[in-house]
């Protein structure tokens, strides 16, 4: 019975991959051989990514950063080493924590509405539709989805990282009065533009895999609306499970 379980298992997550993959390959032979790129559709996700999700991540690094002030804090300032306090916070959150906790609120916010969407499409024979009418679904949605998120995930990252510096810097300010200069000093002697650029990698590479996995979930509901719904739970474990494997990795082979 495990054995069985076991097989089903690996041939589901193949199957997955699969159709993964060639989704992937439709989608990019529509874009270099038919010449084809749905600019709507991608300002419409690109808006999606940034405008809509930009209040759920700013709350979430703000949070962060606030916690983070509260416990670091008093402990920097006892210690008389508040002249660190800005670069070590600004490293944390630039390197790891803005990247990961900022594609984690666009994965709960928009991630999950791309596979609601396409597997109420798919189950009501929609893109089957599109298809007739000669418009390939993997060129409509999936092509812009991926340049959308490959552009949207590095926006939000950079202004939650302004944000959240910002909130750390005030929330810190009213717990031991550090000065704007010795914050900032700190930052621009710890910070180096290979962490920006880390952090800006970090959040492409999230982008073009969450909308990936999020379309595929969606393509491969079969059923009615409650397999949109397992589908869409699917899709949210698998982005948030993946963020965190692929920013180990990265960090792994940055440093």
């Amino acid at each position: 019975m495990t054995e069985s379980i076991y097989r089903l298992s690996i041939l589901g997550i193949s199957n997955f991959v699969g159709k993964l993959i060639l989704g992937l390959k439709d989608a990019f032979h529509s874009l270099f051989f038919e010449k084809r790129f749905f600019s709507q559709t991608f300002i419409e996700n690109l808006r999606e990514i940034v405008w809509s999700s930009l209040p759920i991540a700013t709350l979430t690094v703000g949070s962060s950063a606030i916690v983070s002030s509260i416990h670091s804090a008093p402990a920097f300032g006892e210690r008389g080493l508040s002249i660190y306090l800005g670069g070590m916070v600004a490293l944390g959150l630039i390197r790891e924590g803005v990247p990961v906790m900022g594609s984690l609120a666009v994965i709960s916010r928009y991630c999950s509405g791309v596979t609601a969407q396409i597997g109420s499409m798919k189950v009501t024979d929609q893109l089957d539709a599109m298809k007739i009418a000669k418009v390939q679904p993997h060129s409509y949605f999936l092509l812009p989805m991926l340049f959308a998120g490959f552009i949207g995930f590095p926006i939000i990252v950079l202004i939650c990282i302004i944000f959240g510096l910002a909130v750390n810097f005030l929330t810190t300010n009213l717990l031991i009065n550090i000065s704007y200069n010795i914050y900032t000093t700190s930052i621009f002697n710890k910070i180096e533009l290979k962490d920006i650029f880390l952090a800006i990698i970090k959040a492409s590479i999230f982008g073009f895999f969450v909308t990936l996995v999020s379309y595929n979930c969606g393509v491969q509901t079969k059923g009615g609306s409650k397999a949109v719904g397992s589908a869409t739970r699917l899709s949210v474990v698998i982005n948030f499970a993946g963020v965190i494997i692929l920013d180990y990795i990265i960090t792994a082979l940055w440093l």
